[in-house]
């Protein structure tokens, strides 16, 4: 991952990798650095599960952080096949903040051993926001005192969403990574980070 983003900022910038420069007969690179989560910057997608493909796409942002525009979708085929029937996102977006980089152990899964692995730590920040949930069938229903987003996934199976209202913001940390072409996201359990999720560059 590091190799990357040095490789990325050697492209753009040979003044930050020492060597280039400018003089009265080049034109001067106003282009700004690159931060540590630049390399993050693109559209991300999980693998079918359930009915459901989620998409991440992470936007640089002027402050060196990361911008999080989160998406998923229902299908009606249980290998995510044709067009979602409902879409689910929040009314604002997440961010995602640089603190180091570490070489750290990160367990892939339950009953896995620990593997060093350089993963950038970061803090999230989640803002007050709503879930929304779009599509031609979706109804917001109130079950039992609890609204709800509600769609038919076929006819005899309905799949329903709590809408919990306006939450409050939260603040937590984690860890990151990329290898290949895949994107992992990590919460720290004591010195050891976990695997949360996985997503494929599109």
């Amino acid at each position: 991952m590091k190799k990357t983003l040095i490789v990325a900022a050697c492209s753009t910038l040979l003044a930050a990798c020492g060597g280039g420069g400018s003089d009265s007969s080049s034109p001067v690179n106003n282009t700004p650095a690159l931060t540590p989560l630049s390399v993050y910057a693109g559209t991300w997608q999980s693998p079918c599960d359930d009915y459901e493909i989620d998409t991440l796409t992470l936007s640089n942002k002027a402050d060196g952080s990361l911008e999080v525009t989160i998406k998923a979708e229902h299908f009606q085929s249980a290998s995510c096949a044709g067009a979602p029937i409902a879409t689910q996102t929040t009314t604002t977006n997440p961010s995602i903040s640089y603190l180091s980089t570490a070489d750290t152990a990160v367990q892939a899964g339950i009953g896995k051993p620990p593997t060093t692995t350089r993963i950038d730590k970061v803090n999230i920040n989640i803002p007050p926001h709503n879930v929304v949930v779009t599509g031609p069938g979706v109804q917001r229903v109130v079950e039992s005192g609890q609204a709800k987003w509600c769609f038919n996934v076929n006819s005899t199976s309905r799949t329903c969403i709590d809408d919990p209202g306006t939450t409050t913001a939260q603040a937590s940390t984690g860890g990151m990574y990329i290898s290949g072409n895949t994107l992992y996201l990590l919460s720290p359990t004591g010195p050891t980070y976990t695997v949360d999720e996985f997503y494929t560059r599109k």
